[in-house]
């Protein structure tokens, strides 16, 4: 049986992973700590933190947490799921730093990282702390150069060149524990210059909130294309979609009106709307959907989430269930 607005034929072969975003803005370490505990321990396949200096939205003055070294605690307090930074802006770290952190909490979780990077997009942030902001179209330049020296690292060093960022003979020990290196997903929603990043650098690709299921499925053909052009044989299969859990309710809820760039990627309702909504996704193309639970953290409803939705897509043909 099929739930209602969701057809047989839009089935697909793979069930897709969950996994949940926890903002670290206006909440405390046994907040986050806690929250982790349960998301492990409800099946989830991934836990992430977002990267922020300051809250956004919201207060400038609320409490922000730092991403990594969070990220670093969190990743010795869990034993399974997969961890990682939704997306690292770039601009706030050198990226043969970065490439330092990021290896060294691939070894605190046992192999457990994944890299999510992105260009960065909060000005007031670059503003208040004196990091260079720059065009739209140089932030992309700076990203690409990152993830070139990055992966020029996680292979084992040694020099590069480029307009923003340079090694010289840099040797990188220890190496990651994963093989080849840990999966590089970069963030973002620009077709002209960061979308066709991931199709040239990255194992997957994260979608930013605005993007629309038809967004979504217009970029994943951006990034094979982009990938086919660059002569890689290894082109990215990831493919991630942030939703905003609001509510979970009983009876049906309309749905949300205005401009569907800010509104589609709010899960609120029933299951069955809700798993229509993720179903939307899916059918775009998806097989990563991470719920954002805004703070302070509803585990109540995430566990309704987990229990109620989740087994929806469960099972060898990945068909929602009712």
């Amino acid at each position: 049986m099929c739930l209602l607005g969701i057809s047989s034929h839009s089935a697909r072969a793979e069930a897709p992973r969950f996994g949940v975003l926890t903002p670290l803005d206006r909440t405390t370490w046994p907040e986050v700590r806690q929250a982790w505990r349960e998301i492990e321990s409800l099946g989830f396949a991934s836990a992430w933190v977002n990267d922020h200096l300051l809250p956004a939205p919201g207060p400038e003055t609320d409490t922000q947490l730092e991403s990594w070294t969070t990220l670093a605690a969190l990743a010795v307090t869990t034993a399974r799921i997969e961890v990682g930074v939704l997306v690292s802006g770039n601009t706030y770290r050198n990226p043969a730093l970065l490439a330092k952190m990021a290896t060294t909490v691939d070894r605190l979780s046992n192999g457990r990282l994944a890299l999510g990077i992105g260009a960065a997009w909060f000005g007031r942030e670059h503003e208040a702390y004196g990091f260079t902001f720059g065009s739209t179209k140089e932030r992309a330049q700076r990203l690409e150069e990152a993830l070139a020296v990055i992966t020029r690292l996680w292979s084992g060093g040694g020099s590069y060149e480029g307009q923003y960022y340079s090694l010289d003979d840099a040797p990188f020990a220890p190496a990651n524990l994963q093989r080849p290196r840990p999966p590089i997903i970069v963030g973002g929603a620009g077709k002209q210059w960061i979308v066709p990043l991931v199709g040239k650098w990255a194992d997957g690709w994260n979608a930013a909130p605005n993007v629309t299921p038809d967004g979504f499925r217009e970029r994943i053909e951006i990034i094979r294309e982009a990938c086919a052009t660059s002569g890689r044989t290894d082109c990215p299969t990831r493919f991630s979609k942030v939703l905003r859990l609001a509510s979970i309710s009983e009876a049906p809820v309309p749905a949300p009106t205005g401009d569907p760039q800010r509104t589609n990627w709010v899960l609120q309702g029933t299951p069955d709307q809700i798993t229509t909504r993720i179903q939307e996704f899916v059918d775009a193309g998806a097989n990563e959907l991470i719920v954002m639970l805004p703070t302070p953290y509803d585990l109540a409803t995430l566990r309704r989430f987990a229990s109620e939705v989740m087994p929806r897509f469960a099972g060898d043909d990945a068909r929602p269930r009712g």
